[in-house]
């Protein structure tokens, strides 16, 4: 089974650790506040008091060799940097970071971490572009040029196959269908099934060229 290393049980440490528990890992999750432990104990596998900057403390929790850990310290960048280093040391193989600016996260890129996560900047992102594109139901950035996103059917594509929309040959790549009348899904869409009122389209691509083929689609 593997095994995550959740360090900080502020609010988003806390739905981390419950959500990889609830999958049915094993979880170790770690923090200063002794109150917060005992509350969070029964959520997760093993929940540890202690200081996770402490190599010692990581490894007596059972954090050597973890497929991956989340730092979740809050503004305590200090704490987060220290966690980081004793979780590799520790041999852990891949570390999370959640930072609270772009500073922060500009001193955290220092020690080779896998990922920094922003959660409001990029909740921020995911609901201004929502609002402000209203035939995109969800959207996820990938890079600064780049997103996944769930697309109503424009009126110009009903009736037509992928086949015969072309989108591929202009740099977009449907990912799957989802009909909402039926609730089937099609994860590896079949070219030839023509498009429904009722279908919406997981699509990935360049953000600018997404943006351009819908408002051409719709008229805009």
């Amino acid at each position: 089974m593997k095994r995550f290393v959740v360090i900080g049980l502020g609010r988003f440490g806390a739905w981390i650790a419950r959500e990889l528990h609830r999958q049915g890992f094993d979880v170790i999750a770690i923090d200063t506040d002794e109150d917060r432990v005992d509350r969070f104990a029964h959520e997760v596998t093993r929940a540890v008091a202690g200081d996770a900057t402490d190599p010692e403390i990581l490894r007596r929790a059972g954090a050597e060799g973890a497929e991956a850990a989340v730092v979740s310290t809050g503004t305590d960048l200090a704490t987060g940097i220290l966690s980081t280093l004793a979780l590799k040391e520790l041999g852990v193989k891949r570390i999370f970071a959640k930072v609270s600016s772009l500073r922060a996260a500009q001193a955290m890129s220092r020690f080779d971490i896998d990922e920094m996560i922003f959660p409001e900047r990029e909740v921020a992102q995911r609901v201004a572009y929502r609002l402000a594109t209203t035939a995109v139901l969800e959207y996820m950035p990938l890079g600064d040029r780049h997103s996944i996103q769930e697309i109503a059917i424009p009126d110009a594509w009903l009736g037509k196959s992928l086949r015969e929309l072309g989108l591929r040959t202009q740099g977009i790549q449907v990912v799957a269908i989802h009909d909402t009348l039926t609730d089937e899904w099609q994860p590896v869409p079949d070219p030839d099934r023509r498009l429904r009122d009722s279908d919406v389209a997981i699509v990935a691509g360049v953000t600018e060229t997404v943006e351009k083929l819908m408002a051409e689609a719709s008229g805009g």
